[in-house]
């Protein structure tokens, strides 16, 4: 059954994170600051565009999935969405730092295009890439390991980013097609080279039951995922804690370049919290390990929320000196990092949890809740930041100086909110997730017997 996994294959996997990740923390990253301070467009657009798009885009990511489930092919379900994605996502990301001189409402109309495009392609990959996990294996370490290493390896790629404006500054500046043009085109070449990577080096080793003939509807994927009670409750949490996440991910920059007014102290800022994060995803195997998933779970909500509480205290008392607002954010950094691991592995035990109760295995459409719910926390970060800057106009022409309200709007949307969202998510899973320990071990070892008695059966 290929349980065990040689060191290329999670490394190859692992390896296939590095320019996806580095071209989408360009795209998502600073999509909001490109368009609003290089374009001028307006947040009260950009708040509804942002938010319907990412609606949209996150129904399409169901509709991936169920493409991927009906997938064949000699190369598997995954591998050939992934290739063609990398590729179509690294075209487009170019094209949406790219301006063919438009103006007015024909600027608007292009923007909302290419990022629209510029989502849809991201799906592609990113549910795929994903998806794969429970295909690889059916053991729970070697799923742990091999969701850990996407992720630090991804963090590796976030260290390039954390120079991401001093990288923009150096080719070009933040004008129109210059240093953000510039550097989605290295991204993009380095994003088609790794995932051809990952593609070379790994193969699905679990096989996907029989099922009958006919072909999977965009219904049947809703009602397999409603059928499959912990896989909403796992949607419930993670929408939370991308949303989350996504919220200081999203303002931080505006908070260094118009609060702080330091490029150079943001980046130290993110390098710090790269590193941070590596040891929650390194040592998530670990903490598993020596103090059981469950306790590691909880930790996980509540470490990201005693760094938020210290940040704040640091910003507000001590006056934002930097060396104690790392320290704080790395605590906080630490949990989500930890977080990323989880969300990956809960959703492996969920596709196993669908099996063992429906006979059914869905990697493809219950994966594709993550960047489904990805695209949900998106949408309502960005629709809250951008509603925020419009409360308080800050945006547009707006967009070079920050009154003393945008300051506090930033300030609140990087401190305060995230953690009553963190602590949403720890009572819904403290209510409503079942998949403990002891029970995903139960259906690991179920499934083993009813796949080596159908065998046996059918020789």
């Amino acid at each position: 059954m290929g349980e065990k996994l040689s060191l290329k294959t999670k490394f190859g996997y692992g390896f296939g994170t590095f320019g996806k990740s580095m071209s989408y923390g360009l795209a998502n990253g600073f999509i909001s600051m490109y368009f609003v301070s290089v374009l001028g467009l307006s947040t009260e657009f950009l708040a509804v565009m942002f938010f319907l798009a990412r609606i949209w885009d996150g129904v399409n990511d169901l509709l991936m999935g169920t493409i991927i489930d009906n997938t064949k092919s000699r190369f598997g379900k995954f591998r050939p969405w992934v290739l063609s994605g990398a590729l179509l996502n690294a075209v487009v990301t170019v094209g949406l730092f790219w301006q063919p001189g438009l103006k007015g409402a024909a600027l608007y109309v292009f923007a909302t295009v290419m990022y629209l495009l510029w989502d849809a392609t991201y799906t592609m990959i990113d549910v795929s890439y994903w998806s794969m996990i429970p295909a690889l294996t059916l053991d729970s370490k070697e799923r742990d390991q091999v969701s850990m290493l996407p992720r630090i390896i991804g963090g590796a790629a976030g260290i390039i980013g954390a120079f991401t404006m001093q990288i923009v500054d150096k080719l070009g500046g933040p004008v129109i097609n210059g240093g953000y043009l510039k550097y989605a085109m290295i991204s993009s070449a380095v994003y088609i080279v790794t995932a051809a990577i990952c593609v070379m080096t790994t193969k699905e080793t679990v096989a996907t039951p029989p099922r009958e003939k006919e072909k999977f509807s965009l219904v049947e994927a809703a009602r397999i995922l409603f059928t499959n009670d912990q896989t909403l409750v796992i949607v419930a949490i993670m929408i939370l804690f991308n949303l989350a996440n996504n919220l200081t991910n999203a303002v931080s920059p505006f908070y260094f370049n118009f609060v702080v007014e330091n490029k150079d102290m943001y980046s130290m800022f993110t390098i710090l919290l790269g590193a941070a994060q590596a040891i929650g995803l390194f040592g998530f195997p670990f903490f598993s390990k020596w103090f059981g998933r469950n306790r590691v779970y909880i930790g996980s909500f509540i470490l990201p929320c005693f760094g938020y509480l210290l940040m704040m205290l640091v910003n507000w008392v001590l006056g934002g000196s930097f060396p104690f607002f790392a320290a704080a954010a790395c605590v906080m950094s630490i949990g989500f990092g930890s977080m990323g691991v989880m969300q990956n592995v809960m959703l492996a035990d969920a596709v196993d949890y669908g099996e063992w109760k429906t006979g059914q295995r869905n990697e493809g459409i219950i994966f594709s809740t993550l960047t489904f719910l990805s695209k949900i926390a998106a949408a309502l970060s960005s629709m809250t930041t951008m509603v925020g800057f419009s409360i308080v106009h800050f945006g547009g022409e707006n967009a070079t100086t920050a009154t003393p309200e945008a300051v506090r709007c930033i300030e609140i949307i990087m401190f305060v909110l995230p953690p009553v969202i963190l602590i949403a998510a720890l009572l819904i899973y403290l209510k409503w997730f079942k998949l403990k320990p002891d029970l995903v071990s139960r259906i690991s070892e179920e499934i083993k017997a009813r796949r080596a008695e159908k065998t046996e059966q059918s020789a």
